[in-house]
């Protein structure tokens, strides 16, 4: 951004573990995250999100460059655990984080939007995840940080509570500068402004959104059957991949294309779901573009 410094630098980050390289970013690429980005870090497991998190909050050593323009004060992080003392009940817990009374009308205004009300008075320990990660979230944000970082928010919660404690946090986070992993790519929709993708500890793509969606304009959705229907299956006319041990995906370029193969599956009595493009479908195109070209790389 012209004229604006970034508050995060990466460049050449690499971690090694045991002599298997975790994290490898290229030399030649520079991620400069800006204030007032929000950044969706997605990649399967083990592709290197949380130690790309635990480096850049300094809780790893790596080599190459992360340049902070931040410090601790200035950041917020929300892990799948965070670590509390179990004694504690939730009321003393948020007095300590925010230097006030609960009887504070600011406070007590500000704990509605996490229904904390009813927490007070349990012990840490004894709160649900889903009153944890509220309670969490809630506690992260009172440090007003310039630079909130979440490590798969919603984990282990029912669509219900994932959908509460996202609306509570778009709205709680309209100001700041947002780097969120999670495996739910719909919760990105509409909310991270730029997508950084990570695969087998390599870059794969790191830009705005609307880049990866404009490269990918011609792709209308992503159809996905059992890979052992293949030999049943027209699959040529298509750009195909492996989705995973069990599964195959195919592209079509328009709703025709895709009512055509959806009917062929349905005659064959072959399962088959057809997925409009979304961030899925294009990290989906974007992973398999990387693979293709870093064939060497992933060959084993």
């Amino acid at each position: 951004m012209p004229g604006q410094n970034p508050l995060l630098t990466l460049q050449g980050v690499k971690v090694e573990r045991e002599g298997n390289q975790i994290l490898d970013f290229p030399q030649d690429k520079t991620v400069e995250i800006f204030a007032g980005d929000r950044v969706g870090i997605i990649g399967e497991n083990g592709a290197g999100k949380s130690t790309l998190i635990n480096c850049i909050i300094g809780e790893m050593p790596f080599k190459g460059k992360i340049e902070r323009h931040f410090t601790l004060n200035d950041l917020g992080v929300q892990f799948q655990y965070n670590s509390y003392d179990a004694r504690l009940k939730v009321g003393e817990l948020v007095e300590i984080i925010s230097d006030s009374k609960l009887s504070g009308t600011d406070l007590k205004n500000e704990m509605k939007d996490f229904e904390l009300g009813p927490l007070l008075k349990k012990k840490v320990s004894k709160l649900s995840g889903g009153e944890r990660q509220r309670m969490t979230l809630f506690l992260v944000l009172q440090k007003n940080p310039k630079l909130l970082i979440l490590d798969e928010l919603t984990t282990g919660l029912d669509y219900q509570k994932r959908q509460e404690i996202l609306h509570t946090l778009r709205r709680k986070s309209a100001q700041r500068t947002v780097l969120s992993v999670t495996h739910y790519f719909e919760e990105l929709a509409g909310w991270m402004s730029k997508l950084l993708i990570l695969h087998k500890g390599h870059l794969v793509f790191w830009g705005d959104i609307e880049t990866l969606r404009e490269k990918y304009k011609w792709c209308y959705s992503i159809i996905e059957f059992p890979k052992d229907a293949l030999g049943r299956l027209n699959v040529q006319a298509f750009r195909g991949v492996e989705v995973n041990n069990d599964t195959f995906g195919i592209f079509p370029e328009n709703q025709e294309q895709a009512e055509s193969f959806l009917k062929g599956c349905a005659s064959k009595n072959i399962p088959a779901q057809n997925r409009l493009m979304d961030i899925y479908v294009m990290y989906t195109l974007a992973l398999n573009d990387y693979e293709r070209s870093h064939e060497v790389l992933f060959s084993e």
